[in-house]
């Protein structure tokens, strides 16, 4: 483009734009001689204005960056450092995010524009900070804490001489020094606290809440990313081992939890303490209270890291808010040989939570042998077994480590804790206040087998729930026949169960077997002679079995009932009586139908899943 000597007088607008955006073209594509020619054409025609109007203007299409900006950016070195020089460009023109080109040469890490634009009088600690910034995450972050962030040591050098600040912390509470440890950036750590980091400068407020990082400081930090050299060069420059973040939790807990021996080591020499537990509001929230480094430890199961904590005086019985141990945890997360280390070393193998957390959480008096049965871990049972566990302990609902094996259908560890004095006809409750026996777990959770071993030695085949809730009068066949366990209901009714007991509200065996659909469950029934016409009151109607499956569309259902010789008067010559009448609105009835067959088949399942003996374990230990 040529332009005369008076351009700049006569106001031409347009060459400005044109300039403006050829600028823009170059210092983008990195075209260095077509960005020389173009200064060179301002300079040969005198249009000094021009000139630092163009090369100081923010572009639209880049958040209002300078030419000096872009040309950092996009990694134009040339170009850039021909602007840092140029005397007609502002150094300090900042973006509509507020970013600098101090701010971008030091995310780049050219030292020596560096130096160029701080003697040029850059602002040093310059940093984005309206909106734009916040919304861009980078409010806040000085070119210091830009350097550092993309391990540029030679230029956080250099901004350290020109009296940057260490110590600043950006919108989200992040220092240089915290971005240096969590990366692994030695030298430029080592800049940064022997120019006067705090080692114990931590992120807070809102930002830092967000981010899920406060109170987490450099050794923090370092810990969470198990950078050793790091945290031992902290330690030694004097940093706090102890710090909690926002949570109370420590150092210590990190690096036991990730199983870093190394880290375990060099902050227990550094006085770390080994009994250390969460404190304050979001610990209790989270329950945290109480919880040791060894119950992370013992949770993750490193086991050489919880002998090394024990050696250095953990408590082996602490208990936390809920009050379980380090042994409770271990057992539930199936760590063999930290349980056996834990009880080497003195842990007491009846402990069991109590007061009213545990009560809250349902588990109270669970101890860590009814743990492992829950969680049927048969080497732990044995062990504990081996170590003196007491067999009959309860839980607060009268759960029995018996009991709770006997829904994993684990007939070898049934017998086993029998031989050791386990009581195989404990009775408990239900959530409706109802008798039960192991009998009708083992039947209910379809545990074939121990549902043979508890009837050969005795205990009754037809034995009923008590109580006056929903499940009264239940027995082991009805629990059998609603969930469909086939070969569970033969070897019952082979035993002597009666097919025609019904629960306290009147429904029965085939009842609850049609209505559910077993078709060969009703199929046997029927061939043991049950009573097919026995009725249910529901509703103010007396339904059959035939009409529970005839509602719910259990076609192969409905063919063993029908084909058995003693209905056929039942069904009113093939209609049943929830359907007799429905003469004069069939559409009507018929959704009416399948309203009332979803009643009963939703009370029949909700009784079911609320069945079960009170067998709940907790993870927020």
């Amino acid at each position: 483009m040529t332009v005369s000597a008076d351009t700049e007088v006569n106001g031409v607008g347009d060459d400005i734009e044109r300039y403006h955006q050829e600028i823009f073209e170059v210092v983008t594509t990195g075209d260095l001689k077509r960005f020389n020619d173009i200064l060179d054409e301002l300079d040969r025609h005198k249009l000094p204005t021009i000139k630092k109007k163009v090369l100081n203007m923010g572009y639209q299409e880049a958040d209002g960056l300078t030419a000096l900006s872009i040309a950092a950016g996009e990694k134009h070195k040339s170009i850039t450092k021909t602007l840092a020089k140029c005397s007609e460009v502002d150094v300090n023109k900042a973006s509509f995010s507020g970013i600098t080109p101090l701010l971008m040469v030091a995310e780049v890490g050219w030292p020596d524009i560096l130096d160029i634009l701080l003697e040029r009088g850059a602002i040093v600690d310059a940093t984005p900070s309206d909106k734009r910034g916040e919304d861009n995450k980078i409010s806040g972050s000085t070119p210091l804490i830009n350097a550092t962030k993309y391990n540029h040591p030679e230029c956080v050098k250099r901004l350290l001489v020109n009296h940057a600040n260490p110590n600043h912390q950006n919108q989200s509470g992040i220092s240089a020094l915290m971005l240096a440890a969590e990366q692994g950036y030695f030298e430029c750590i080592k800049l940064l606290v022997q120019a006067g980091a705090d080692l114990d400068l931590a992120p807070s407020g809102p930002g830092a809440d967000n981010l899920n990082i406060t109170g987490q400081t450099a050794l923090f930090m370092a810990t969470l990313k198990d950078r050793v050299d790091v945290v031992k060069y902290l330690i030694e420059k004097g940093a706090d081992v102890n710090v909690q973040n926002f949570y109370g939790i420590s150092p210590l807990f990190l690096c036991v939890e990730s199983g870093n021996g190394k880290l375990v080591q060099a902050l227990i020499e550094a006085g770390a303490h080994v009994n250390f537990t969460p404190e304050g509001e979001l610990a209790e929230e989270n329950f945290l209270v109480g919880q040791t480094p060894l119950f992370s430890a013992a949770k993750s199961g490193h086991v050489e890291i919880c002998e090394y904590l024990i050696k250095n005086g953990a408590d082996v019985n602490a208990v936390t808010m809920t009050g379980a141990s380090p042994l409770y945890t271990a057992i539930e997360e199936g760590h063999l040989e930290v349980v056996i280390l834990l009880i080497r070393y003195g842990a007491n193998v009846n402990q069991s939570p109590k007061g009213q957390v545990a009560r809250d959480l349902h588990i109270e008096n669970q101890t860590p042998l009814l743990i492992a049965c829950m969680k049927n871990h048969e080497a732990i049972i044995r062990y504990l077994i081996q170590s003196g566990a007491n067999v009959n302990l309860t839980s607060e609902h009268g759960t029995s480590p018996f009991l709770a094996i006997c829904q994993h259908n684990n007939v070898i560890l049934a017998r086993l804790l029998i031989r050791h004095g386990a009581r195989y006809d404990v009775e408990t409750k239900n959530r409706y206040d109802g008798k039960i026996n192991s009998l009708i777990i083992a039947a209910e959770s379809g545990s074939f087998d121990i549902v043979r071993l508890l009837v050969e030695i005795g205990l009754d085949v037809n034995y009923k729930i008590e109580g006056t809730g929903e499940t009264a009068g239940r027995t082991p066949l009805f629990h059998a026949c609603a969930k469909g366990f086939q070969d569970i209901v033969e070897y019952l009714i082979d035993h002597g169960a009666d097919v025609n007991a019904t629960e306290d509200s009147g429904l029965s065996c085939l009842h609850i077997a049609a209505a559910m659909g077993h078709a060969d469950i009703v199929r046997i029934l029927c061939e043991h002679n049950v009573n097919v016409n026995q009725r249910y009151r529901f509703e103010e109607q007396d339904v059959t079995a035939y009409d529970l499956a005839e509602c719910q569309q259990h076609n192969h259902t409905t063919l063993n009932l029908t084909s058995n010789k003693h209905a056929t008067l039942a069904f009113y010559d093939g209609k049943s009586s929830m359907n007799k009448k429905a003469t004069g609105n069939h559409e009507l009835h018929s959704r009416r139908r399948q309203e009332q067959s979803a009643d009963i088949q939703q009370m029949i399942c909700s009784e079911e899943q609320q069945q079960t003996v009170h067998i709940k374990y907790s993870s927020k230990i």
